[in-house]
């Protein structure tokens, strides 16, 4: 069963890519990043090592070094000081679902990728543009098999409710 929605979640942290400083770790000559700010009225003023690893044909990828376990990461979270989200503990927003809550997104998904409007009521229209055949037929028997799930959990919430 997921984790309670009271539990934390990635969201719920400001972030920095190591992406953003891409720019700044081609003119650094020394392996670290400076980063200054304010968090809830403490300003913080440190240095985040950065570490690269050569790509397969060519060129570099850079990483954050967390500055609490030393992880190689390429995105730290803010809980005071910028950690990776191992150090935080918090949970991605997907493991927070309850099923139900998963059953509704990927129906949401199918409906994007059919393109229908949004709901699990519908009527079956036209096969996009470029899909294939069975990736259709496909999709469209997922879809129908998802919605008969949603209204069997409904149903059965409502006869244990009486």
């Amino acid at each position: 069963m997921p984790a309670i929605a009271t539990t934390r979640s990635l969201n719920d942290y400001s972030k920095i890519n190591i992406s953003t400083y891409r720019q700044q770790m081609k003119q650094a000559a020394e392996p670290f990043i400076d980063i200054n700010y304010q968090y809830r009225g403490k300003a913080y003023d440190y240095s985040i090592q950065v570490s690269k690893t050569p790509c397969n044909y060519g060129g570099y990828r850079h990483w954050w070094l967390c500055p609490k376990c030393s992880r190689r990461v390429s995105v730290l979270y803010c809980a005071g000081v910028y950690v990776c989200r191992h150090c935080i503990g918090a949970n991605y927003g997907s493991q927070l679902q309850q099923p139900i809550d998963r059953l509704f997104s990927r129906l949401h998904t199918i409906r994007q990728r059919l393109g229908w409007q949004a709901g699990i009521a519908h009527g079956i229209g036209e096969r996009p543009k470029g899909m294939h055949h069975s990736t259709y037929n496909k999709l469209v028997n997922e879809h129908e098999q998802l919605t008969a799930k949603v209204w069997q959990s409904t149903l059965d919430k409502l006869n244990c409710t009486h």
